[in-house]
């Protein structure tokens, strides 16, 4: 319990301290949460999780740091919900749906509070994190040697770019959510399977696929960017971000499955996912090759058997 503590004690801090780490490892910071409530069991685990929130609070506060109290209630909440979602044994389409409403729903109740304490909409709350990010992003090229005129013309526009992140803030919230906790249930996976007992076993993640029927909602929300109406507009672009990413990720376990009966060195493999990761003509194309697979069968066509879901 101690040695816990202290990881998640140190987590939280490198949350809050370092200023590039940071906003990367807050992703993976539910990893440890889950990984000692598996560990140390239900009480235990709060217990060191409840700990280690006083203790990096304190910390913050006695170096000058504002407490980021809102943050560590979301990194524990997530963490300690993901944890008994996959006590319980649930299916890993009902895993991922309550972990990542969870979040989310935090985070909604993260914007609603800051807009309750400064008296304005909560899409305005939004509006101005949206605007700051990208002002710090322009001061962050200029350092950067990025030409004058790419920066200015995003100066120019940054109204209009504010105004669309803005619109697609909840899909990509969303989004954002389940890729967190796809994210830790693989490296959950990977870290607790074979030491601790009780992690579901989801089966093969290669021969996983998105159910059919979801091809109708993203035909229908895509059919709803067209609409001249702003609001069926708006509400067709985020649904049709949450279905890119879950054909993304059947797209991902088609690659994974092609790369293992291929026989691809791991290094070869990493270097594929890294070109994913900082490619976006390369997600478009996971995304394409997800939503195709619903009429080709990449994976019975490469091994001459019938893929099954997990």
């Amino acid at each position: 319990m101690f040695r816990g503590t202290a990881v998640l004690t140190l987590t939280l801090l490198v949350v809050a301290l370092v200023p590039f780490v940071g906003p990367i490892a807050v992703i993976m910071t539910p990893l440890p949460i889950l990984y000692y409530r598996f560990c140390l069991g239900g009480m235990q685990g709060l217990a060191a999780l409840a700990v280690a929130f006083l203790l990096a609070s304190g910390i913050l506060y006695l170096m000058g740091h504002p407490a980021h109290i809102w943050a560590f209630v979301i990194i524990g909440i997530t963490g300690v919900a993901l944890a008994e979602t996959l006590k319980r044994g649930y299916s890993l389409e009902k895993t991922f749906a309550i972990a990542s409403l969870i979040l989310f729903f935090s985070g909604v109740g993260f914007v609603l509070y800051h807009a309750l304490q400064a008296g304005v909409a909560p899409w305005r709350i939004v509006e101005m994190t949206i605007e700051a990010t990208i002002k710090n992003n322009l001061a962050l090229y200029a350092q950067m040697n990025i030409s004058e005129d790419q920066i200015a013309m995003l100066r120019e526009n940054t109204a209009e770019i504010t105004r669309f992140f803005t619109e697609i803030f909840p899909g990509l919230s969303i989004s954002g959510a389940i890729l967190t906790v796809w994210l830790n249930v693989l490296a959950g996976r990977a870290l607790l399977r074979t030491r601790i007992g009780g992690f579901p076993d989801f089966g093969d993640l290669a021969l996983w696929k998105a159910p059919d029927k979801l091809v109708w909602l993203l035909i229908v929300s895509g059919s709803m960017t067209l609409a001249p109406i702003q609001v069926l507009d708006t509400i067709g672009i985020n649904v049709l971000i949450v279905c890119c990413l879950i054909y993304l990720f059947q797209g991902l376990a088609i690659a994974a499955f092609f790369l293992r009966q291929k026989r691809i060195p791991v290094i070869f493999r990493g270097l594929f996912y890294l070109l994913i990761a900082v490619q976006q003509y390369m997600v478009i194309f996971i995304i394409a090759i997800g939503l195709s697979d619903l009429w080709i069968d990449f994976r019975k066509r490469i091994t001459g058997v019938k893929d099954a879901p997990v």
